[in-house]
């Protein structure tokens, strides 16, 4: 796949992803997305996260090795912020709202201590597939990114989970991610719904979800071990 912008991205994903990416139809998506964002680079426009870790998600393992999916809506758009990893940002730097609401109810459930980092790479190299529906924005303007055909790209990736995946755990915080949910076979996975953790939705039923723990114990309960919630203060991969 020959693309100016996105070709450094793609260098780090998984070759099983890869293949995904490659189909017919999400090709020329990315063909399209990878103009607009070249363009947007001529323009002298910031694009967050930085080119090289917009498909960061997808370089930790193959849809088969995904044991949790969690789906945000775009990423972060403050500088420094966005690393291509849903709700994550680089080890040192201030941890966002939404996230500190996850680290609530992470505690409240798991009773896992308070974090010391943003960076959740310690999550997805255990098969935590933290993935946004929208996978760049523009500098200061959220969602700014969501009409350039993002949505097919990673509707393709959801699909290839459902498809290749032995069975996972899906978590779907807010609207935004409850509208992949159509997409997913429930015969073989599980999907959790939710609010969203931000702050303006998070007391609406984010808190008191129990995910985490509901997501261990219908993993443990098919054999695929357990995801250790504590979040890491090692730096992440890219870090």
């Amino acid at each position: 796949m020959s693309l100016d912008y996105l070709s450094p991205a793609l260098k780090r994903v998984h070759p099983d992803w890869e293949t995904v990416l490659r189909q017919p139809g999400c090709a020329r998506t990315l063909a399209s997305i990878d103009a607009a964002l070249t363009a947007a680079m001529h323009d002298g426009k910031t694009v967050y996260p930085p080119r090289e870790l917009i498909f960061n998600a997808l370089s930790f393992g193959s849809p088969a090795d995904v044991r949790v999916v969690i789906l945000g809506q775009d990423p972060y758009h403050g500088d420094g912020e966005a690393m291509g990893l849903s709700f994550s940002v680089p080890d040192g730097v201030r941890v966002p709202p939404s996230l500190r609401n996850v680290y609530k109810e992470l505690a409240a459930d798991l009773g896992v201590g308070p974090a010391n980092s943003g960076d959740l790479s310690g999550w997805a190299r255990q098969g935590v597939l933290l993935l946004n529906s929208v996978l760049s924005v523009e500098a200061d303007r959220a969602g700014s990114h969501g009409k350039l055909g993002w949505q097919t790209v990673s509707d393709a990736l959801i699909d290839a989970v459902n498809r290749d995946n032995p069975g996972c755990v899906f978590l779907l915080w807010g609207n935004w991610a409850q509208g992949k949910a159509e997409r997913i076979d429930t015969s073989r996975h599980t999907v959790f719904c939710s609010a969203h953790p931000s702050p303006l939705a998070a007391h609406r039923g984010f808190f008191g979800n129990h995910h985490f723990s509901q997501a261990n114990a219908w993993l443990a309960a098919r054999g695929r071990g357990t995801i250790d919630w504590a979040p890491a203060a090692q730096p992440g991969l890219f870090g």
